[in-house]
């Protein structure tokens, strides 16, 4: 099972694309939007996001927590499916501003890039739910990873 926190208001701008890809993950992917906040200075925006973020991280116990991060580690699609094989896992994507992350990393395992670039929270969302798909299809052997 993945699990998707999002600091997110919504997906209406790839609704589509997350939908459909959701579609194809069915019950082994659930996505919870997390309203980013919206009031304050960036700095307190960033630890409110921080906090909301951390008390939805303490409702997973015995999960790996991954955070979405340009200083993660970048693995290629056969390293991440082997990191996601037979494990429950929770990817965490920041909102615009993204998380004070050494408040965030004693709530997490470890972080994954999807390079040095920044992306958007919402198409980071969409690269991380078409990767899912892609692991799963080479798991069922089909030819949709080439």
């Amino acid at each position: 099972m993945f699990t998707i926190l999002s600091i997110s208001d919504s997906d209406k701008h790839r609704e589509k694309v997350v939908d459909e890809y959701s579609k194809r993950l069915g019950k082994s992917v659930k996505i919870i939007n997390i309203k980013p906040s919206k009031n304050g200075t960036t700095q307190q925006i960033i630890a409110k996001d921080t906090e909301n973020m951390i008390v939805q991280l303490k409702k997973f116990s015995d999960v790996l927590k991954i955070l979405l991060s340009k200083e993660g580690k970048s693995l290629d699609t056969m390293q991440f499916a082997a990191l996601c094989k037979n494990k429950d896992i929770v990817f965490i994507i920041g909102g615009p501003y993204g998380f004070d992350e050494p408040t965030l990393t004693p709530y997490i395992d470890s972080k994954l890039s999807f390079g040095s670039i920044t992306l958007p929270h919402g198409l980071a969302k969409v690269t991380l739910l078409e990767q899912l798909y892609r692991i799963s299809t080479i798991r069922q052997g089909k030819s949709y990873h080439y």
